[in-house]
Parts: C-alpha cells; structure tokens; sequence
C-alpha cells in the first residue's frame, strides 16, 4: 500500500489524499469520507463504494478486502505530497514564476503539450467576490465584470502576449531545477531557482499595481481553508490564513482532519464549534472541491 497526497491544481482545490493498492484505490478530499475504486475484468479503475471514517461501509458491493484493511489501517492524516513535479506560468517581465498551472508525481511525469493559461476557479464557480472590487465599485458608481473573471484576467495579461511556461522539479530545500516548458529561452532549461523564486500561495502576492496586489489578497483570503492544507507555509502565512479561516468555520470544519500543522488551536475548536452550530441551523458551506 502507498499512502499520498497530491494537489487538485488549475484551478486550485485542495488537497487529495490517496490510498494505493495498484488494483483499487481510495481517495478523500476531506478525511472523512473515502471514494473507493477497483479494477474490473478489464483492468480498468470502477468506482465500487464509499467508505466513512468511524462508520465503515456506506454503499457498495464487492469491495476488496485489501481495501478495507487499508482504510481501517491507514496511517495517520495528512499523508505527504509527492506531486514535486510543477508547471508555472510565467511572468513577461523577469521570466519568474507567477501562478502553479499543474503538478504531477515525479515518476509520472511525461512532457505534454502546455496550456498556458490560470484559473483562479472552475467556470461552474460563481462564489468569489473580492472586497477591493466591490469597495472600488461603489466609488465610482459602476459595476465590474465577475470578479473571478477580472483576477483571471490580471494574472495572465502578466505573462502576456506570447505566454511562457515551465516545468520545475522542485527540491526537499523548496529550489527548483528547470526542465522543458513553452516558449522557453534554450539556457533556462537547465536553470535553478531559489525558493523564494516560488510564490508561497500558489500565485504571486507581490504586486506593482497595490489594486491586483490587493485583489490577490481577497483570493487567498477566499481561499484560506485549502490554502492551510498546504504544508510548507511560513508561520506567518499560516497565522494570518489561520485568521481568515475560523471566519469560514464550514468549510473549515469540512477539512481539518487534512491540516498538517496548527498554530492556534484554540481558534480552530471555536471554529468547528460555530460550524455546528450553523449546521444545527441549516447552514451549508461552499467547499471548492465541489466543482
């Protein structure tokens, strides 16, 4: 049995926990619940159940054995990334990486075609709406187009007009040793970066224009329950997304079970307090990796 977790990237939605067994899996986004698939005659992966924590079988009919046994002996969650494989868009003016367009397992990895081009969420979501837009909005007494489309546009138009792309093979110190891409410069294939050449929080947060910097802000600040899912942050990074999630306890409830790390952990258990408390009264979170 292999036990991972990889990242639901462009866009981002969280964090998928796997287990392997080659002939079936199971996968959860959140912890509790596993989604369980085995291979059929024909070798192919069928889904064939669900599994909860605490609660065993759901639903499903022949499910293997070997799965069941892994399930109720999983070590402990979260399980760690291996996706160190990762494609980045990158921005015209320094040729740095500016938005995580793909990741993939090291031993997966196989050069593709690249499309490069972010999304901050998927078309079918309509949520997001940033604080600076709607502030500037209503000084000037005119409506912006969806906010989710505005980020979308701001990020990209910063790798454009020919955008460029490259696959980074990122190392345990967090640098990065360059492999092939689009549209690259033949000496940058080979080229290492620095750890702080890679954007914490998936997308760059420093900006010249203080309105995209901010408007980036409100994205993380939307997006601060997967975001903490994330293991490398920086305490500070952590203490401040920490903050902005327990202002979402439900869907900060729906994946504590995957946080690597907790700093304020008497935060945390308000948070999960609220979230029943708005459960109890018919309120709904809106997880992105519903979408």
């Amino acid at each position: 049995m292999r036990a991972y977790a990889y990242r639901r990237l462009n866009p981002y939605r969280g964090v998928v926990h796997v287990l392997d067994l080659a002939e079936a899996t199971a996968t959860t986004f959140d912890g509790h619940t596993w989604h369980l698939r085995a291979e059929d005659s024909q070798g192919w992966l069928r889904p064939v159940g669900v599994w909860v924590e605490g609660e065993g079988v759901r639903t499903g009919a022949r499910i293997p054995s070997e799965l069941l046994l892994a399930l109720e002996t999983h070590p402990p969650l979260p399980f760690a990334l291996v996706d160190r494989m990762e494609l980045w868009l990158l921005d015209k003016a320094h040729g740095l990486p500016l938005a995580l367009l793909a990741s993939e397992l090291p031993s997966r990895f196989r050069p593709a075609p690249v499309d490069p081009e972010w999304h901050p969420f998927a078309l079918s979501y309509t949520g997001f709406r940033s604080e600076t837009l709607t502030r500037r909005e209503a000084a000037i007494g005119q409506a912006h187009e969806r906010h989710r489309e505005w980020l979308a546009r701001a990020v990209n138009n910063a790798a454009r007009p020919y955008p460029a792309a490259q696959w980074f093979l990122r190392q345990p110190d967090g640098s990065g040793e360059g492999r092939a891409g689009l549209r690259l410069p033949a000496d940058w294939q080979q080229r290492r970066l620095p750890p702080a050449a890679f954007p914490e929080l998936l997308v760059r947060a420093e900006w010249n224009n203080l309105l995209e910097q901010s408007v980036i802000r409100d994205y993380h600040t939307w997006l601060a329950p997967l975001l903490l899912l994330l293991p490398g942050l920086s305490d500070a990074s952590r203490a401040w997304l920490e903050a902005e999630a327990c202002q979402q306890p439900a869907w900060l409830a729906r994946v504590h079970r995957l946080l690597p790390r907790v700093l304020d952990r008497a935060a945390l258990n308000a948070a999960l307090v609220a979230a029943r408390m708005e459960a109890a009264l018919g309120a709904t979170a809106n997880p992105l990796h519903d979408y």
